[in-house]
This record gives C-alpha cells, sequence and structure tokens, in this order.
C-alpha cells in the first residue's frame, strides 16, 4: 500500500454489510430517475407515434399558399417537405356517392403519403398514376365488391358523373369509418377536374401541408414564412401543435405549463435521490468515526480524509450505476410491452427493446451528480474526526446531551426511542427530509393523475362499437333489432334507446325544453355507478318515474314534478334519481330526462328506437361487421367506431401506464428506502444497544426503542410532507388543470391518506429486519459488532 486511497477497497471489504446497504441506496436513486426519464421517454415517444397517426407529420399548413409560394418554400433549407391536399365532402354533407355509398374524395400527390400522412399505407394496388383512376379505403372492397382494376362512377350534387379506374385500396381511417363513409384519392389532375363542377362555397379545401427539419427552431422558421408573406395564423396558416409539442417546439402557453409542472417534478426527484443518498452516506460515516481518527493517527491530513470518503463514494457509483440503470431499463422495455399487448394497433411502432439514452444518461448523470453533493457534508464530518476520538471508541456513542429523554409522557424504551432520533439534528433532518420527498413527489405526481383524467377520457362500459341511427332522428328502428342481433350476429350486447326531442314542460311555473330518452337493462346496470341521489329501481318500475343529470343550471332536483306537454296531452313525472353523468352532452337551455322504455312509450306512444348501440366481442372480424351492416338495412346511418375507439383507448392507456408507474416506483422507492434508512440507522448503534443490554434492557425494550425512532422520522416526515408537498400539488395542479378546465384546487385526500399510511407502515415493517439480529446477536457481539 503505497497511499491512504488504496485503503478504500480493504474497507469496503471489511465493512461489507454497511457499504452494501450504500450501494441499495444509490441504486436505488440511479433507479428512480432511469425510470422515471425512461417512462417520461416513452410516453412522448407513444404521444409522437400518436400525433403523426392523427394528424400527420407535418408542422406548418398553409391555407392561402398557392403553387408558386409553396414551391419558394420548398426551396428554404429547413424544409424537408411540402406536399398538396385538398378534399372535397369531408364532413360528408353533400351527394358525392358511390354505389348510393356517402364518399369524401381527397387529392393528393404521392408525397403526401410517403412523407406526411405515413401512417396510412395501400393494402392492395399503388397511388393513382393519371386522372383517369382513383383509389378508395379498404371498406368500399368489401362493402361493394369491389377489386383493383374495377371501374367505378362517382356520383357529383351538380348530376355530372365520374368515372374512374380502381388503381388500389388504402386503409381505413377511423374518421370515415365512424361517418360510414368510402374515401376516394385522386391525384393533383384529376381532384382539381372534379373540383371546378363542385361549389366552390361549401365543404371544399386545399391547403399545403409543410414538414421541417427537427433539426432548426420551428417556431422561429414558421414566424419567418409568416413574415416574409404577411400571412395571419387565424385565416392563412396552422401548425400542428400536438406534434410540435412532443418535439420541444411549442410556444403554446399551456404546453410551456406543462413544460414548468415538468421542471418542478426533475427538481423533486434530483433532491429526492440527493437527501436519499445523503442520509445513507451520513449513517455509514458515522458508523466508522473510529476508523477515521486512526487514519489521523497515522498521519492522514483532514484533505486526505474528504478524498477518501469522496473517492469511496464514487469507488460505489462504480457498481451502484449500472445495478441502478439495468433494471431501470428492463422496466421501461416492460412497459412498452404493455403497451403494445393492450393495444397492438395503436403502438405496434412502439420498440419492444429500445433503449432509451435520454433515461440511461440522466440516471447516470444524477446518481453521479447526487454521490458528490451528498458525500460532501459526511466527508467533512469525518475529516473533523480527532486523533483522540480514535482512542476513546466511536465518537458516536458519546455525543454531548444537552437534555435528557423525556420519560413524562412516554416509558423509558419509547422515550430513548424518540431521543435517539433527535440527537443529531442534521441527521434527523436528513432522514426526516429523505421520507418527506416521497410524500411530496407522490402528491406531486398525483396531480398529473388529476391532469390525466381531464385530458383523457377513459373509454366507458356504455361505450358502442357500432352504432346503427335513424337517419332522420325518428323512431324508425325495429324494437326487436337488437334482440336478432344478439341472437343472430357475434354482438355481445346490444341496446336501444328511444329519443324525443325539444319537449316543452313546467317545473315550479317555469317553463324549460327537455330531451327525453329510453334506457334498458344494460344501461340501467350502467348507469348504477353514476347515481348521486334516489333510486334507479322506481324508474324501471314506475310509469312516472325518471331520471336527470347534475348540472349546475339544472333546476331540477330529487322529487320535482314536471309537467310535460306531448302529442297534445299534459303529462306529469317525477324526479326519482339524478346521475352524476351519461353518455350524452347537454345542450345550452335544455335538460335531460331518461326513462324506462315503457314510460317513455305511455308518454310518446308506440314505435321503434331512435339508435341501437352495439358492443362486439373480442373475436367479431370485418365480415361480421358486414352481416350487422345487412341486418340493419340500408335505410340507416351505421357508424363503426372501432378505430376512434382503439385511437381513444391507445391514447389513454399510454398515460394511464406513464402516471400510474411513476406512483408505483415511487412507492417502492418509498419503502426501500425507510427500511434501509431504518437499517443503516440501527447498524450505526449497535454498540449503544450492546451497552444497553448489559445493563438491563431487554430485547423487546430495544424493539420498542427502535420503533419509537422509527415512527418519529414517520411522523416528522408526515408533517414536513404536508407542509411542503401540498403547496406543490397546488401549484401543479392550477398549472396542468385549473389553467386549462377551470376545476378549483381541492386537497388531495385519496393521495395523501395512501401515502401516509405507506410511509407508516414501510415504518413499522422496518423495524422487523434490525429487531431479528439484535435477537439474534449475543450481548458481547453486540458491543463488538462494526
Amino acid at each position: 500500500m503505497k497511499r491512504y486511497l488504496d485503503l478504500i477497497p480493504i474497507s469496503a471489504k471489511v465493512h461489507r454489510k454497511q457499504s452494501r446497504m450504500t450501494l441499495i441506496c444509490i441504486s436505488l436513486a440511479v433507479f428512480l430517475v432511469t425510470v422515471i426519464f425512461g417512462m417520461a421517454d416513452m410516453e412522448v415517444r407513444s404521444q409522437r407515434i400518436q400525433a403523426v397517426k392523427d394528424y400527420g407529420n407535418w408542422h406548418l399548413m398553409l391555407k392561402s399558399a398557392d403553387e408558386k409560394e409553396a414551391a419558394m418554400i420548398k426551396a428554404r433549407p429547413e424544409v424537408t417537405e411540402v406536399a398538396w391536399y385538398g378534399v372535397l365532402n369531408y364532413r360528408l354533407a353533400q351527394d358525392y356517392r358511390i354505389d348510393s355509398q356517402k364518399a369524401a374524395v381527397c387529392g393528393f400527390n404521392p408525397e403526401f403519403l410517403s412523407s406526411i400522412f405515413t401512417e396510412l399505407a395501400f393494402v392492395e394496388g399503388n397511388f393513382p398514376r393519371n386522372g383517369e383512376e382513383a383509389a378508395l379505403t379498404e371498406n368500399a372492397k368489401e362493402r361493394l365488391n369491389l377489386k383493383v382494376g374495377d371501374s367505378i362512377t362517382l356520383d357529383t350534387p351538380g348530376g355530372k358523373p365520374f368515372k374512374y379506374k380502381i388503381s388500389g385500396f388504402i386503409e381505413n381511417t377511423s374518421m370515415l369509418m365512424k361517418a360510414d363513409g368510402i374515401g376516394t384519392l385522386l391525384n393533383q389532375e384529376a381532384f382539381r377536374a372534379l373540383s371546378e363542377t363542385a361549389d366552390e362555397t361549401f365543404d371544399q379545401d386545399s391547403c399545403y401541408y409543410v414538414q421541417l427539419s427537427e433539426r432548426c427552431d420551428m417556431n422561429e422558421v414558421i414566424a419567418d414564412i409568416a413574415e416574409q408573406y404577411h400571412w395571419s395564423e387565424k385565416e392563412d396558416f396552422a401548425k400542428n401543435t400536438k406534434l410540435l409539442a412532443t418535439l420541444g417546439q411549442s410556444d403554446d402557453s399551456f404546453i410551456g405549463q406543462l413544460y414548468t409542472a415538468a421542471f418542478v417534478l426533475f427538481l423533486l426527484v434530483l433532491l429526492a435521490g440527493i437527501l436519499m443518498i445523503a442520509s445513507s452516506l451520513n449513517s455509514n460515516v458515522m458508523q466508522r468515526t473510529e476508523f477515521f481518527g486512526m487514519l489521523r493517527c497515522l498521519g492522514a491530513s483532514k484533505k486526505q480524509i474528504i478524498r477518501f470518503v469522496r473517492l469511496e463514494a464514487f469507488q460505489w457509483c462504480k457498481w451502484a450505476v449500472p445495478i441502478g440503470i439495468l433494471p431501470g431499463v428492463a422496466v421501461v422495455w416492460v412497459l412498452c410491452a404493455v403497451l403494445r399487448f393492450l393495444s397492438p394497433a395503436y403502438f405496434a411502432a412502439m420498440p419492444a427493446f429500445g433503449v432509451s439514452w435520454i433515461s440511461v444518461i440522466c440516471g447516470a448523470a444524477v446518481g453521479l451528480l447526487t454521490v458528490l453533493l451528498a458525500a460532501q457534508s459526511p466527508a467533512k464530518k469525518a475529516a473533523r474526526v480527532s486523533p483522540l476520538t480514535a482512542v476513546s471508541g466511536n465518537a458516536y456513542a458519546f455525543q454531548k446531551v444537552r437534555r435528557a429523554a423525556n420519560t413524562r409522557l412516554f416509558k423509558v424504551d419509547t422515550a430513548l426511542g424518540v431521543h435517539h432520533a433527535k440527537a443529531s439534528k442534521k441527521n434527523f433532518l436528513l432522514m426526516a427530509g429523505s421520507f418527506a420527498l416521497s410524500i411530496i413527489l407522490f402528491l406531486a405526481f398525483s396531480a398529473a393523475m388529476d391532469f390525466m383524467h381531464h385530458a383523457i377520457q377513459p373509454l366507458k362500459p356504455y361505450t358502442p362499437d357500432i352504432s346503427i341511427v335513424s337517419p332522420d332522428n325518428t323512431r324508425s328502428l325495429s324494437s326487436d333489432l337488437p334482440g336478432r342481433l344478439e341472437d343472430e350476429s357475434p354482438a355481445e350486447k346490444a341496446y336501444g334507446r328511444m329519443f324525443a326531442y325539444d319537449i316543452p314542460a313546467e317545473t315550479h311555473k317555469k317553463s324549460l325544453k327537455l330531451d327525453l330518452l329510453s334506457y334498458e337493462k344494460h344501461q340501467f346496470q350502467w348507469a348504477e355507478d353514476a347515481l348521486l341521489q334516489g333510486s334507479l329501481e322506481d324508474v324501471r318500475q314506475k310509469k312516472d318515474a325518471v331520471l336527470t343529470v347534475y348540472d349546475r343550471q339544472n333546476p331540477l332536483r330529487l322529487g320535482d314534478t314536471v309537467t310535460l306537454r306531448s302529442q297534445g296531452e299534459t303529462k306529469e313525472v317525477t324526479i326519482a334519481g339524478i346521475l352524476s353523468d351519461s353518455p350524452f352532452n347537454r345542450e345550452e337551455g335544455k335538460e335531460i330526462l331518461i326513462c324506462s322504455e315503457e314510460t317513455f312509450r305511455s308518454l310518446q306512444g308506440a314505435g321503434g328506437y331512435t339508435i341501437v348501440d352495439v358492443k362486439l366481442s373480442d373475436e367479431a372480424s370485418d365480415q361480421d361487421v358486414n352481416e350487422i351492416r345487412r341486418m340493419a338495412g340500408p335505410d340507416t346511418v351505421f357508424s363503426d367506431r372501432r378505430a376512434s375507439n382503439a385511437e381513444a383507448q391507445g391514447a389513454y392507456l399510454s398515460l394511464a401506464l406513464f402516471i400510474y408507474g411513476f406512483l408505483v416506483v415511487i412507492a417502492l422507492i418509498t419503502v426501500f428506502n425507510i427500511i434501509n434508512s431504518i437499517a443503516m440507522s440501527v447498524s450505526a448503534r449497535l454498540r449503544q444497544y450492546g451497552a444497553m443490554r448489559a445493563i438491563g434492557m431487554s430485547s423487546r425494550q430495544l424493539i420498542k426503542m427502535i420503533l419509537a425512532e422509527s415512527a418519529t422520522y414517520a411522523a416528522a416526515s408526515s408533517i414536513i410532507g404536508c407542509i411542503a408537498g401540498l403547496p406543490i400539488h397546488r401549484f401543479l395542479y392550477e398549472n396542468l388543470v385549473t389553467s386549462r378546465w377551470g376545476d378549483p384546487w381541492q386537497l388531495p385526500l385519496g393521495p395523501l391518506l395512501l401515502i401516509m399510511l405507506l410511509v407508516a407502515a414501510s415504518s413499522a415493517a422496518a423495524v422487523y429486519g434490525p429487531a431479528k439480529r439484535i435477537h439474534r446477536l449475543s450481548i458481547v457481539d453486540t458491543i463488538s459488532a462494526q
């Protein structure tokens, strides 16, 4: 051995147990950062995939540009692609039809598919090469029994037919499936020939989509283009805000608030890592006070001791950083696999074993940085140890006592536990602060959970896969259609509703308008979770009982009598229940009443359904859907919502997995941190416990003393966590939720109680390991324990 630093590996072997605890603590901090940043990167990737899938891979849409201006913009070095796009009958409101099927007509060049809407792919054939060809969406293939090479006729509102030869079939879009339309794709030449016959004032549009290089400042480029051509954002161009946000290039104020919230969360994670490691290093150094005193006896200077502690900490990093990163990467892999499994159609592009280099770099950097910062105080403390301490033994056992343990409120063993916890103010603050950070982190991420529930609504149990709607919103659908669909098709559930709109009514001498609709057994069952007041059974059984939906502006209350005027008669109904929500949006100035089918027919007369909704089994195929379409008949509006449901479910799953994954990781880190910290604190006091055993204290009393010490840390951390965490939760909630949706902040009782119970349970469980160790050691072994 040529220098003091050569003692580091020897010391690590001798104090293997203490070193292992510190190693675990550093690994946990690195794991926390790696998983959180990896999940954040995964969420950004999934949101980028979603944005490209939903809106396309473009950044700027030009509404007012002509061909010359578009060519000049394409010549800019920051622009990678400019693609023209035109559309007729976008909302399917005009009479464009192919064999009686409603058709939307799109025109674009091949670059539009290869660069902008890359998620749309040809399932058969190719893009139209000339003005006499057209491509159709895949749903036309089976619905009209067509194939590549067949001729079709597009009927237009002006009466002039256009004939095309089918060049290929492209994937369906969720919008067209939901609206029950067929997409017709033309090249630029054919589209412009068709659009000349169209009414330019109605449902016609064309634009240029611009794709920018991700290496440029997109907002600066967009601003420069707008200034050069004197365009305004409201009238002349639009941005792909969601995609820009996922690229970190959005100037939207709400996105800026999201970035602010993310930065606050990053600081909390960094602070949690620092406190966790600092607490561990502090306990580790205190256990080896005698060792550092001996080094001073051998001639080591204070500077050398400080360097020794710092280098020892970095030696731990050599193992702890990889140990923390590898499981973190594995967790991200698992979460990506879960997304691909739950929504394969939506997350097929998510890499199964992709490595988030951002999370790896951040995990390693934060691990090294937190160790460097956390080692400062223990290194200085070790350097202050005098050579005399080495002769007298572990100085920690002979700290100055300014105030005796308070035995008025507690027994001696409990009082000593509380006293030990508060004996060193610095150690107490580190331990309590480390535990409190878990509470603060949990509360902070629970605000993100509130944001998720506002931003993305999960699919409700009543959300249908197929909707069959009366074309004129009358009760023209057969009453036996739901039963036939359940018996003769792969429909898992089929349920109808009858509607009556704009019914004049009166309550408390106030006039109002109502929309009346019926529920059957499935819908009443789903409504049970939304019942705020009253009884659903009364509504099912009584002919004059109805439900209403809660709204601040709704004047109807439980027990109110409402007088309806319908079909020339006046009838009365009673509000027997109030629901928190329903599948239907309330229109301004109109209230919603829900009743049984029997009550509806007694009020509105005999008739069929207005809407029949269908939930499909998991095994249902496109052929099954076509069979349901056939059973519904040609004179209905058929809405296939499967694709849009998959998109909504995919968006919710990605964000839910992201947020709840964070909360689970924080909860696990909380448990491990508390157990590890208590174990290290006990190890640092083993000599004291041995001395107490020698003067007559029983093992049971020692365990009660450790439990009291642990409870003191838990109580202090709960107070600190609430005092600091609630304002942070409020700040994040107001930035994420209130600023966007207007909901006022409320005390998060659920998350607060959950994390405090977790801290209390972990603190109690942390005593188990040390208790076993104390039971196992004899008095002599305890006194001489290292």
